[in-house]
């Protein structure tokens, strides 16, 4: 699995600014009372979060005069930028690489009128991460493959059957589902042919959760998985991330809509490509 490099340019601002969002698919950053000044202001510690279960490498830089230098350095996939740190020779190294490099994604951290309307960004981001769905408004702007498989590991048939349902028949990417009762069916799924994602529960019979993620990461094939869990699974979990960080949606939880777990899906996609 390739680790996406990320540079943030974002200056520190008073923790006690700092908002938390509870549809960011990531838990919200949330400030340290004791805390003066957060790294890389609201949109440092917010997108670190954010970017937690995903095979990504973090920069944040927070003075201007070191940005362009930075950029050069970290060659970053991904690029958040506030507006001041926008001089000549920074717009111009971004020119080049949306030029050369069409996988290249930058993101403008301000509705600032002098740039909005630049070609240069792939959307728009407002001062304040908590006041809108950055989940949608990020995903819908990733290069996907024209096709994503989604390995469904669960003994509740009617969990797999909502999956199938609400996935397949969409284009740009297409889903091909494909739907199992165990651990020990995944595994054997998985030798016949790979999928791009794993949604996985936990307490299953045959093999359950826990021991199909030990095997998959003894295996040393980094295929991402979110685990579609119950709340009372939580030892299970624990234990699971002893040996991994999968991505999580508790079933039954308020933002575990089948549209969040199509954003979780792309999102884990483009950074396991």
């Amino acid at each position: 699995m390739s680790v996406r490099s990320i540079l943030i340019l974002a200056t520190s601002c008073s923790a006690k600014n700092l908002r938390t969002d509870s549809s960011s698919g990531g838990e919200a950053a949330r400030s340290h009372p004791k805390a003066e000044e957060t790294h890389g202001g609201i949109w440092g510690p917010f997108l670190r979060d954010y970017f937690s279960d995903a095979s990504a490498s973090i920069t944040i830089v927070e003075e201007p005069a070191q940005a362009a230098l930075l950029f050069d350095r970290s060659l970053p996939g991904i690029l958040f930028v506030e507006p001041r740190f926008l001089n000549k020779a920074l717009l111009q190294k971004i020119r080049v690489r949306k030029n050369t490099d069409p996988a290249f994604r930058c993101y403008l951290l301000s509705e600032d009128p002098a740039f909005r309307k630049e070609p240069l960004f792939d959307t728009v981001f407002p001062a304040d991460p908590s006041s809108i769905d950055f989940n949608k408004k990020f995903v819908d702007t990733l290069p996907m493959p024209e096709t994503v498989r989604i390995l469904v590991a669960d003994d509740e048939e009617e969990i797999g059957a909502m999956v199938r349902d609400y996935f397949e028949g969409r284009k740009a990417p297409a889903f091909e589902i494909e739907c199992v009762p165990n651990g020990k069916e995944a595994l054997a799924a998985i030798a016949r042919k790979r999928p791009d994602v794993i949604i996985l529960d936990i307490k299953m019979p045959v093999m359950d959760g826990r021991e199909f993620y030990a095997k998959l990461r003894a295996s040393k094939l980094e295929i991402p998985v979110i685990v579609f869990f119950d709340s009372i699974s939580g030892e299970e979990l624990s234990e699971m991330r002893k040996s991994g960080n999968p991505a999580v949606v508790e079933k039954g939880y308020k933002g575990s809509s089948l549209s969040t777990m199509m954003f979780l899906v792309k999102r884990l996609v483009y950074f396991g490509a």
